[in-house]
């Protein structure tokens, strides 16, 4: 099965669809227990905007992972031509934190445009690349939720019985999880809709998928 969910359109025929967005979790004050510096991948962005907009722009349709859309004129892209490489803002990145707090990805993208604050500390998460091989025929087991318009990548919603949870039992340091990105298929990248019509017309063979994996 590979089911598809959008909030404002059709689904390609041949695949099932559901209307409904995952609800957002309540928003939720960061914990002691929660240490960025135990997720793999993570840094820390310090900026301003007493002079400069932070410049950067959220894909929030996945309301639990925040990543970044875009990256415009700001103190963003400034701090991208300073720091270290390691901790230059890429599309795609997450944002766990905004000044020690963490939520929803919309109360995060409330906490990045606050008029009222000007010093902003911001935990990033860079994603890993993962390559998931699979031979069909066969049920894929993905539910994909994804929009045409703001999303900027389609993500998993939900994993069920098929060639992708076998491929996480038989490769677990290769695994994808809920959240995780289709970013291509068999080694090309593209819209939404051309990566979801290239595994639809997948049927026999292998199958690879690109995903960038997010650890939490």
């Amino acid at each position: 099965m590979l089911c598809c969910c959008t909030a404002d359109d059709k689904a390609p025929p041949g695949l099932e669809f559901e209307e409904r967005l995952p609800a957002p979790r309540p928003f939720i004050q960061t914990a002691p227990a929660f240490r960025p510096d135990s997720i793999p991948d993570v840094f820390l962005v310090s900026v301003s905007t007493e002079s400069r907009p932070l410049g950067i722009v959220l894909d929030v349709t996945n309301p639990e992972c925040a990543v970044v859309k875009d990256i415009g004129e700001g103190s963003v892209r400034d701090w991208n031509q300073e720091c270290s490489e390691d901790k230059t803002v890429m599309l795609l990145d997450r944002v766990l934190e905004v000044n020690g707090v963490r939520g929803s990805s919309i109360e995060l993208a409330k906490a990045l445009g606050n008029p009222d604050t000007q010093e902003f500390s911001i935990t990033m998460q860079r994603p890993e690349e993962r390559r998931v091989s699979l031979r069909r025929p066969g049920e894929i087991g993905l539910i994909i939720n994804y929009k045409r318009v703001g999303a900027v990548a389609p993500w998993i919603s939900k994993i069920t019985p098929g060639l992708v949870s076998q491929w996480n039992e038989s490769m677990p340091d290769q695994a994808v999880h809920v959240h995780d990105r289709i970013i291509g298929v068999n080694g090309e990248a593209g819209t939404t809709e051309e990566l979801l019509a290239r595994i639809r017309a997948n049927n026999q063979g292998m199958l690879e998928l690109t995903v960038l994996h997010y650890a939490v």
